[in-house]
């Protein structure tokens, strides 16, 4: 079933404008039929956005804050409201719904295929999260996830013959204007893992934040 546009919005929590870039782009699953965009639902996540997206600089701060870490590029009053919202992430009901949504700025996520996955998957361009984290416990075979700097995406996906794909994807690339250190805050890959949408990845980005809040806890006790 085909959705118009302002529904697609509204279920993706973006705006119109975005909703028919990402479409004109390639990047959603929609057709042009008589000038309009029409956008293929089962394409569109389960969920609408629980919250507004955070912006770049904040959503890699409050990734940063969650793993112990201390962004220097953020104040010292932003800093505490970040930590309030992981102290609501850790009490809410449906975390890896929020954290998708908080998070949902962070890079550019893009969905790719290779040539030759074990040879994307060892370039130290890359850093592997999602489905590609041992954390995870989702890996198959032949899929790759991870992060890429906005600087370095064109040159990696140029050596590795990567091309978009949709359905026939083995590769989720997520363009960011900044990396992680290895191995990734947890709550990164409870965030790539919502992204998928599927029911697996959603009830394992829940046990991962779970696991990360129980974490906390000690480290405060």
């Amino acid at each position: 079933m085909d959705v118009g546009v302002p529904e697609a919005a509204r279920v993706m929590g973006v705006s119109v404008a975005r909703v028919r870039r990402l479409a004109a782009e390639g990047r959603l699953r929609a057709r042009l039929v008589g000038g309009r965009w029409l956008v293929d639902a089962a394409s569109l996540p389960s969920a609408p956005r629980r919250s507004r997206p955070m912006s770049p600089r904040i959503a890699w701060a409050l990734v940063v804050l969650s793993d112990g870490g201390k962004p220097g590029w953020v104040e010292p009053q932003e800093a505490y409201r970040l930590r309030r919202a992981l102290d609501r992430l850790a009490a809410d009901d449906e975390p890896e719904l929020l954290l998708r949504s908080w998070l949902a700025s962070r890079g550019d996520r893009r969905r790719l295929s290779a040539p030759d996955a074990r040879a994307l998957r060892s370039d130290p361009r890359l850093v592997l999260s999602g489905l590609s984290d041992d954390r995870a416990g989702l890996s198959a075979a032949g899929d790759v996830e991870g992060y890429v700097l906005a600087d370095d995406a064109e040159a990696l996906a140029r050596d590795h013959l990567l091309i978009d794909a949709a359905a026939s994807a083995d590769v989720v690339l997520h363009v960011s204007p900044m990396l992680s250190e290895v191995p990734v805050p947890l709550l990164l890959v409870a965030a790539d893992l919502a992204d998928h949408d599927g029911p697996r990845e959603l009830a394992r980005a829940r046990d991962l934040i779970a696991e990360w809040s129980a974490g906390r806890r000690s480290e405060r006790a």
